[in-house]
């Protein structure tokens, strides 16, 4: 096990940053990067992202590989000594493990270039709000890299240890989150008929299974209700507003901007005709995470030539990845990286293996061979 990368992972595990907020993280990823020999870096690309690249000696495609910087708003209970020291903040999905492990290709494209191409290698900040990957695809300093493939990777929990789990047609499904305000009139709680609640229209919203249910013979579809209130702690008062966030999850994007319409117009409707005042916020959205069929074979043949353990992905994961803005634009792959049994993925116990830093590294640098093979001379 390379102890260097070790070291680097459990350091950035340490110090879990915000989404838009990953000024130390970047700033240690420069500082590795800062040790490679390569051809050119950006900072603070479409936030605090950082892009640096390897370039061959003759013309050929650009191929992107991208990690993730940010933490998660969860609070570590590993008890390991380098657990985060950033209160409510943990890498408890795992993003310091995919920023070690490009962070080990950088120096394995250092100590071995492209020969034709170039490799660009891209830090990127706020994958967690959905907004990172597009902030970056619209820095007008993008126009500089534009790819022509992109890759990345997502640890699995529950998957053997280094098994690389390719889609078949989509990695991650696309979700959005539905932010409801509901107003009316507070009154004594003897004489609720005084006000105007709105709890009978959140009581009416939460038993719809037709707004929130998936539909016989419709795409995969789900709601989960994340956060509700309805007045405020107390008994003596009937309550005048209330707030309701909703994350919706689907495997079609237009599907699922479908399924949020009608929820937004029944509520309005309702509201409308019981005179309280609604207002809904979408917000953290994510495309769903196509994958190019094409670039999947390749993906499957260059692991198993590295020696890796392949799998196939029947369903997409339910959960989102805002890698779905590059893959929609551009062809490329995400694929899924086993990494053993433990707690799953934003829990309070998970921590990533590092004996997983050295199988993404293989998979990767293997990846390169096979496009470098297919690129014309």
């Amino acid at each position: 096990m390379d102890e260097d990368l070790v070291t680097l992972r459990q350091a950035l595990h340490r110090i879990p940053e915000a989404s838009g907020q990953e000024e130390k993280t970047a700033g240690m990823v420069a500082d590795w990067l800062a040790g490679c020999d390569h051809h050119g870096m950006v900072r603070d690309l479409g936030g605090h992202g950082v892009a640096v690249f390897f370039d061959g000696t003759s013309t050929g495609e650009t191929l992107l590989f991208r990690a993730d910087l940010d933490g998660v708003p969860v609070t570590e209970m590993t008890g390991l000594p380098y657990a985060s020291v950033h209160k409510g903040l943990s890498h408890a999905c795992g993003h310091d493990g995919h920023t070690a492990i490009l962070c080990g290709l950088a120096r394995e494209l250092s100590k071995s270039p492209p020969k034709r191409g170039r490799v660009v290698l891209l830090f990127q900040p706020a994958e967690e709000t959905g907004a990172g990957a597009d902030a970056v695809i619209k820095d007008p300093r993008f126009q500089g890299i534009i790819p022509d493939r992109v890759f990345a990777l997502h640890n699995l929990p529950g998957r053997p240890l280094g098994q690389v789990c390719v889609p078949d047609r989509l990695f991650a499904c696309a979700s959005l989150g539905m932010d409801i305000h509901l107003s009316g009139t507070p009154s004594h709680a003897a004489w609720p008929e005084h006000g105007n609640s709105p709890m009978p229209i959140v009581q009416a919203l939460l038993a719809d299974e037709g707004l929130l249910s998936r539909e016989q013979g419709e795409p995969f579809f789900m709601s989960t209700v994340t956060h509700l209130q309805v007045g405020g702690p107390g008994f003596g008062v009937s309550p005048g507003e209330a707030r309701v966030q909703l994350t919706l999850r689907g495997e079609a994007d237009a599907y699922l901007h479908y399924r949020m319409s009608r929820i937004k117009e029944a509520l309005e409707e309702k509201s409308g005709l019981s005179g309280l005042g609604c207002e809904v916020m979408v917000t953290n959205e994510f495309p769903g995470t196509p994958v190019d069929r094409e670039m999947a074979e390749m993906v499957m043949e260059a692991a198993t030539d590295a020696g890796l353990d392949v799998t196939t992905l029947s369903e997409p994961m339910r959960w989102s990845e805002d890698f779905g803005w590059f893959t929609h634009r551009y062809p490329g792959v995400m694929v899924g990286l086993g990494c053993g049994e433990g707690p799953q993925l934003h829990n309070a116990d998970y921590n990533f293996p590092d004996a997983l830093l050295g199988p993404g590294i293989a998979l990767f640098s293997a990846i390169i061979r096979t496009c470098q093979r297919s690129m014309t001379p």
